[in-house]
């Protein structure tokens, strides 16, 4: 026995089906769109947040005489940190395991850039220094953070 359907009902399914997919793509469009500019201002948010603690050391060392690491350092350290504004991490362990890959993902950029900085004063040192070379920046001294 065969289940033919008329017209109208095939319209009619044809319809609701078209509109359930729609709905979909729609609803689906909307939440990456939502997701996408919360991450856009989270990563303005960390870029503002570095560039001002940058500065706050600059005008602290100015004081003090001392040296402040480059501004790369900061935007590491605070990309990193504002991975934590998401909501995920909503117990006390969740958080203290965040800072502390935090403060890690801070010193081994720390270094590298400290690494970097020794080569290129060794090499500018010499006079060996090409001029495909990228400019030099600020020594950095080798304490964490703050």
């Amino acid at each position: 026995m065969s289940m033919q359907l008329d017209v109208a009902t095939a319209t009619i399914l044809s319809a609701a089906v078209a509109a359930v997919v729609g709905g979909g793509i729609t609803a689906a469009n909307l939440w990456l769109a939502r997701r996408s500019e919360e991450r856009r201002q989270i990563r303005e948010l960390a870029v503002k947040a570095a560039l001002e603690n940058w500065q706050r050391y600059i005008e602290v060392a100015k004081q003090i005489r001392g040296d402040v690491p480059p501004l790369d350092l900061y935007l590491v350290h605070a990309m990193h940190l504002v991975k934590a504004l998401d909501g995920r991490l909503k117990t006390p362990e969740k958080i203290q395991a965040h800072l502390r890959q935090t403060f890690a993902v801070t010193i081994a950029a720390q270094k590298e850039i400290s690494a970097y900085n020794a080569a290129l004063k060794k090499e500018t040192t010499l006079g060996t220094q090409s001029t495909e070379q990228p400019p030099a920046t600020s020594p950095l001294k080798d304490q964490p953070m703050g």
